[in-house]
């Protein structure tokens, strides 16, 4: 990103001092991590794309994950069934939810976490897939 700035605009001095430079990229790093973990699914529910803060919530990297869906490697034997059907339901029915529930670290450490579900449509209105956030609760 900050390269791509400087080969927009000149050269590193023509925009921020290297101190800056190096103060700015610390904070967009710390931005970056304090965000809420997200995993990003297609229609059939199966992972295309992941943020660094969702491999650090549960242990997974993008290669490990990608096309498998979330549920089959997060949940566990103390997972709720209650807390998998509100997930379930809003996934058949293309819907938002917010549900609390105990996932599964790629450790087998469970941890519990709010997970705030969004369905995501194409331009026409039609259905690709979901966006999860999830927000690890202590």
């Amino acid at each position: 990103m900050i390269a791509d700035l400087f080969e927009r605009t000149g050269t590193q001095s023509d925009v921020l001092s290297e101190d800056a430079s190096s103060v700015l990229l610390e904070d967009l790093l710390e931005w970056i991590e304090a965000e809420p973990a997200r995993v990003v699914t297609d229609a059939d529910g199966c992972v295309v794309r992941i943020n660094p803060s969702f491999s650090q919530l549960c242990g997974f990297s993008f290669p490990e994950i990608s096309g498998k869906k979330p549920g089959s490697l997060l949940q566990g034997p103390a997972t709720t069934a209650e807390s998998i059907e509100v997930l379930r339901e809003a996934i058949r029915a293309r819907k938002s939810c917010q549900v609390e529930m105990l996932n599964y670290h790629k450790d087998k450490t469970p941890y519990n976490v709010r997970i705030e579900l969004e369905p995501l449509s194409d331009t026409r209105g039609n259905h690709i897939g979901f966006q999860a956030t999830e927000r690890k609760l202590s």
